[in-house]
């Protein structure tokens, strides 16, 4: 009996030690100092040894494993020489692409206190990464001064946040066909709540020069998709990528991926069971309560809507359905012509490039996403996602000075 005592109390040793390495290198770091990220080119026979890191919880995968691309890891400084010298030893090309993460996002903060009110009835700025109560007032400021804008919240996240959409109706809602577009679905690309915003104005406060998408289209724009997430960037660690909520974990790990837990082909590839993976899928289908609001608020206006675009960032994509297959759907070829004539449209304005086509074929497969579910569970006939700039120079961490160039595209 003694023995057993002895075993159990080092087990659960174990497990707290476990625990505290897992919270203290990735999961919750309030410093990035000396964190580096790096970039590999694995090749055929590399690609399974590349993926081999992701069980250990020291590092952070900025971008998956997948054949003839890059691969993007940030890892911490007690990590990075044996990862160098493992990466050197199996004879994968690599190199530093981030040297400091946290001078990066001390850039960020620098080049945020640089920027100028413009307007006194809102806080946002555009030269800046705003909170989203900051954007909260910017929504006010359209719903008070625009007759043909009105704000709903559809619900409340985990951690009790309004999620507020912005409808952008002449006429009234319901008459037209509808546009959907969602920010900030993954908490650390906070590039994509900012251009969301933008665009909202842009649509908005310069309506004469577009007046064709306000008077044959309803639109409806959702800036924060997971307002807990994005707040706790802000105000703890720059880098979580996933929801807040609470799910048993014995590590005290929070958080689900939102764009693995939609209720199509969830679970079939692409996620993880882990609770303290970036790419966790919750215990259900529909486990987070931000996505069950959002999908309430589309399931009441589907037969209206013939556009879904969820903005994620990095990398430079436009991307199609399906993602847990690559297996087309049936209006594949439908979706891409109109997508293509997106992309150019879009290097036209900066000359910056997005490649086209479906998820599994540039990235990786990813099931229960909310683009497999606005089409195959909504029927919204153009669904996409895309991930904006930028390739990688600055990854998640886009200086505040890109944000509208980006959102311009």
């Amino acid at each position: 009996i003694e023995t057993m005592k002895v075993f159990a109390l080092l087990g659960v040793a174990l497990m707290a030690m476990t625990a505290n390495a897992v919270h203290d290198r990735v999961i919750e770091v309030e410093s990035f100092t000396g964190y580096k990220v790096f970039r590999a080119w694995p090749e055929k026979d590399q690609l399974e040894f590349m993926r081999s890191f992701q069980g250990s919880g020291a590092y952070d995968y900025w971008t998956e494993v997948r054949l003839d691309k890059p691969v993007d890891i940030m890892a911490p400084p007690s990590a990075q020489a044996a990862f160098i010298r493992q990466l050197t030893d199996k004879g994968v090309r690599h190199e530093v692409m981030i040297p400091d993460v946290q001078a990066l996002i001390d850039l960020e903060k620098a080049q945020s206190k640089l920027g100028s009110k413009i307007s006194d009835d809102h806080a946002m700025t555009w030269t800046e990464y705003h909170s989203l109560e900051d954007m909260y007032t910017f929504l006010d400021y359209l719903e008070a001064t625009y007759d043909f804008v009105s704000t709903e919240s559809i619900g409340k996240s985990y951690e009790g946040r309004d999620m507020r959409v912005a409808k952008i109706c002449k006429g009234g809602c319901g008459s037209k066909p509808a546009i959907w577009i969602d920010g900030g679905i993954h908490a650390r690309e906070w590039i994509s709540p900012a251009t969301v915003t933008w665009m909202l104005r842009e649509l908005v406060e310069n309506d004469a020069a577009h007046s064709d998408l306000l008077e044959n289209m309803d639109w409806y724009i959702l800036p924060d998709h997971n307002p807990d997430g994005y707040a706790y960037t802000r105000e703890h660690d720059r880098m979580w990528r996933k929801t807040r909520s609470s799910h048993g974990s014995i590590f005290g790990c929070k958080g689900v991926d939102p764009n693995r837990n939609w209720g199509y082909q969830w679970n079939t590839g692409g996620s993880s069971n882990d609770k303290c993976s970036d790419t966790y899928h919750g215990p259900e289908a529909w486990s987070e309560i931000e996505n069950v609001n959002v999908r309430d608020f589309i399931l009441s206006i589907k037969d209206k809507l013939v556009f879904f675009n969820s903005i994620h960032s990095y990398s430079q994509l436009i991307l199609l359905p399906w993602g847990y297959t690559s297996n087309p759907p049936d209006n594949y070829d439908y979706m891409e012509a109109i997508a293509l004539k997106g992309s150019d449209a879009l290097t036209a304005t900066h000359g910056e490039f997005y490649e086209t086509g479906c998820i599994p074929c540039m990235l990786y497969v990813a099931s229960g996403s909310s683009a497999d579910w606005a089409l195959g569970g909504a029927g919204i006939q153009f669904s996409i996602s895309m991930e904006l700039r930028d390739t990688g120079y600055y990854g998640f961490i886009l200086p505040p000075d890109q944000i509208i160039p980006t959102a311009e595209e």
